[in-house]
């Protein structure tokens, strides 16, 4: 089955529906219409089954997984006798998944030791040890097909090519035998990063900030693990038409269940969570000695996930900027409100 939105216009501005189908060849179902015709034949009034639809098929794909069993079981129940009135031919479609939190790991090797080689750093054992993430910026998604912003302060954007895992299913503790149980699907993920500024901030030994809570993208679907092949998926990058990357998700370190049982444990992961694989090996322009510039189409695409196309902005307006602090006789000067 594959999850996806599309964009509708409405009387208040655009909004999104949830559709899904059966299978990556099949038409799509907008899900609200079809739960709404079958209340309808079941024996509600059509103003009651509006609302019911509304609330079960809202426009958040995060908020419809928290509606539990009663939102699969009825997607369940459309797709084996999909309504006429609800199929939807070539829909426009957006990011499939709204995350409620994001988290991003690093298990592709060779991207990783790229990574502390970049930095002039030996890699750390932990590495190997357990699968590492930073907490990312759950609000700062946007589509597959809009313009990612670039912001003023950094001269030297960057693609991240990276497998998106979208938990279905709440769960804490989980082991790996059963962490596959709670993810609901695979996406393409677009961890879009500001490269210096985000060197310069990571030299404080915290995860990066400002050189990634700007945009991030997701892909257009969300297919679940019962249409993924278990050798893998193929992985490319393309950047105004030439391949950038190309490459496959066999090459994890970690794999899928044990990302998802370490993020669980100790705390409670959500439906609508999103857990990203990191960059893939050579899935960023930064690997292979390449700039972008303002302008440029980066198509990141992964085998049964569909494909992002995304315009990269111009470079904003220049804004503030701290003053560096001095120290003297290894103390700092201090402020507290201005």
């Amino acid at each position: 089955m594959q999850l996806s939105r599309r964009v509708v216009a409405g009387p208040d501005g655009q909004d999104a529906r949830l559709l899904a189908r059966r299978d990556l060849s099949a038409a799509w179902v907008d899900l609200r219409t079809a739960f709404r015709l079958r209340s309808i034949a079941r024996g509600a009034s059509p103003e009651r089954a509006g609302a019911m639809a509304a609330l079960l098929a809202p426009s958040s794909t995060s908020q419809a997984l928290q509606n539990g069993a009663d939102f699969h079981d009825s997607v369940a129940a459309v797709l084996a006798d999909p309504p006429a009135e609800a199929l939807v031919a070539q829909p426009e479609l957006t990011n499939a998944l709204d995350p409620v939190s994001y988290r991003d790991f690093m298990v592709f090797e060779e991207h990783f030791s790229f990574g502390y080689r970049w930095q002039n750093r030996p890699v750390p054992q932990v590495m190997y040890e357990i699968p590492v993430s930073y907490a990312g910026d759950p609000l700062s998604f946007i589509g597959p097909n809009e313009t990612i912003p670039w912001p003023w302060y950094t001269q030297h954007l960057d693609y991240e090519l990276e497998l998106g895992i979208v938990i279905g299913r709440a769960g804490t503790n989980l082991r790996p035998e059963e962490a596959l149980d709670h993810v609901l699907g695979l996406t393409i993920l677009n961890d879009v990063s500001a490269r210096d500024i985000q060197a310069r901030e990571m030299g404080g030994g915290l995860g990066p900030s400002k050189g990634k809570h700007f945009a991030c993208v997701t892909g257009p679907v969300i297919t679940t693990l019962d249409e993924i092949p278990e050798s893998g998926l193929a992985m490319t990058a393309r950047v105004n038409g030439d391949v950038w990357c190309a490459t496959t998700t066999a090459e994890m370190v970690w794999s899928i269940a044990e990302m998802v049982a370490w993020a669980s444990q100790g705390e409670q992961l959500r439906p609508g969570a999103l857990l990203g694989s990191g960059t893939c090996n050579g899935g960023s322009s930064l690997e292979i000695e390449r700039r972008l510039q303002p302008g440029d189409e980066l198509e990141l695409e992964i085998e049964c996930l569909g494909v992002t196309r995304n315009r990269l902005g111009a470079p904003g307006e220049r804004g503030w900027t701290p003053r560096a602090r001095v120290r003297r006789n290894g103390a700092a000067e201090t402020h507290f409100l201005t």
